[in-house]
């Protein structure tokens, strides 16, 4: 794989953790009765961070233009985040 392919894969992870964080909180902040705001501004700033990643993804595709580092980054950071807000949501 190509160092431009690898960046592209972790984009796309970085995106699918977010997104998959984001529907996660919203879940909760429509089950739980306590904590419904911070549930709910969780999933925004989780929204937010797709949002900012899927735009990173369209640059590397549309121009060719990628940080390799960055997108790596990206990656661990939307996967350990739905990771994260997985485990959160568990809790009673």
């Amino acid at each position: 794989m190509s160092s431009y392919q690898i960046a592209v894969l972790a984009l796309i992870v970085g995106f699918v953790g977010q997104a998959i964080a984001s529907g996660l909180a919203a879940e909760r902040c429509l089950r739980a009765a306590a904590g419904r705001r911070l549930w709910l501004a969780l999933a925004g700033a989780a929204l937010l961070l797709a949002l900012a990643h899927t735009q990173a993804l369209e640059l590397a595709v549309r121009s060719g233009l990628y940080d390799l580092r960055q997108a790596l980054l990206i990656g661990a950071a939307g996967l350990l985040s739905a990771i994260a807000v997985g485990g959160l949501s568990r809790r009673p």
